[in-house]
């Protein structure tokens, strides 16, 4: 016999279910209290034959509910279920937002959004085993890399810290490269120091942060979180002025190497598709968002237009036509930002 019951709260108690059985930074307790401080929070145990089956956390704000059980795969008839229990407990509540799903559902009143892709690397169990999926220039042009590196400087070190042994400033430094880089593209960062007070409280759970040095001097970091048998990565950014020797990539390739000889079974390289990830063998999932309404309202409606219109100007923006208009507004912003 299947049964459902909501409580309030965050299941503390169950947080290594959470991790195990999701394996999702996004769905961890740790999470949620770090980046939604502000939420009312609730969960939803699913029990057969008094076992746990599923466990749904989500939280409310104001006439919205946002199920956390992001970055995983839900079947469809426990999200109805999930959709109707939270209407039905809940009645401010107008729409519930499911977040970052790998499975497409078919749920009443709701519309589906293209959120993004996954990069995922699915991990070998040797290095060795790595190295040969890769190209014979591929493996070419990283071992010269890296012995370019042992020319050049006297000392270079790979150096990894977890947990409450990350180290504030490490952070600091790599997120200030990946400002700097995003300025010099024409682009602001989405990192802000709110944002990066978060990494850094967050970190000290399930972080794990790797950062290369040259004699000394940090020039590239990856900021990642490791959950169960999956390491995300969430920042993976280099000093500018060492670009000619390829740290950013080899900081990254040290990071597969690492997850490898930690036993992991996939690296996240997260949203966006770029050449770096290509190149490490990444492959990309989808990612779809829903918002399911109560009832078929003004705002069911004017959100559909504002999906509809958003859907338009993303096939404009990836036309031949849109490329020169991207070129020039991106040629005005790193003007504007050599100016400042």
């Amino acid at each position: 016999m299947i049964s459902t019951y909501i409580y309030n709260g965050l299941p503390t108690e169950f947080e290594s279910v959470l991790i195990e059985k999701y394996s999702s930074y996004l769905t961890t307790c740790a999470y949620l209290e770090v980046y939604y401080p502000d939420y009312e929070m609730h969960y939803m145990v699913v029990s057969e034959n008094n076992e746990l089956k599923e466990l749904l956390v989500f939280g409310n704000k104001g006439r919205t509910s946002l199920c956390f059980n992001s970055l995983v795969s839900l079947d469809q008839n426990l999200m109805n279920e999930f959709t109707t229990s939270v209407f039905e407990r809940f009645p401010k509540i107008q729409r519930i937002k499911i977040d970052a799903s790998y499975s497409k559902y078919n749920l009443k009143n709701s519309i589906m959004i293209f959120k993004s892709d996954d990069q995922i690397l699915k991990l070998p169990s040797t290095i060795d085993e790595y190295l040969s999926n890769l190209s014979s220039k591929q493996r070419k042009n990283l071992k010269s890399r890296i012995a370019k590196l042992s020319i050049k400087f006297k000392n270079v070190n790979f150096s990894v810290d977890l947990g409450k042994d990350i180290q504030e400033r490490v952070i600091d430094q790599i997120i200030l490269f990946n400002r700097s880089s995003m300025k010099t593209k024409g682009k602001v960062s989405g990192i802000d120091n709110e944002y990066r007070d978060k990494i850094n409280k967050y970190s000290h759970y399930y972080g794990c942060v790797a950062y290369l040095e040259l004699d000394g001097v940090i020039v590239a970091g990856c900021v990642a979180t490791i959950i169960n048998k999956d390491i995300y990565l969430h920042v993976n950014a280099h000093d500018e002025n060492f670009s000619e020797y390829n740290v950013g990539e080899i900081c990254a390739y040290n990071m597969v190497e690492l997850s490898i000889n930690k036993g992991l079974s996939s690296l996240h390289f997260l949203w966006g598709k770029n050449e770096l990830k290509r190149r490490l063998l990444a492959e990309s999932h989808d990612l779809f968002s829903y918002f399911i309404y109560r009832n078929y309202s003004f705002d069911y409606m004017a959100l559909q237009m504002h999906v509809g219109t958003k859907e338009l100007l993303n096939r404009f923006k990836q036309s031949r036509i849109a490329h020169p208009i991207k070129e020039s507004v991106l040629k005005l912003r790193k003007h504007l930002n050599a100016d400042n």
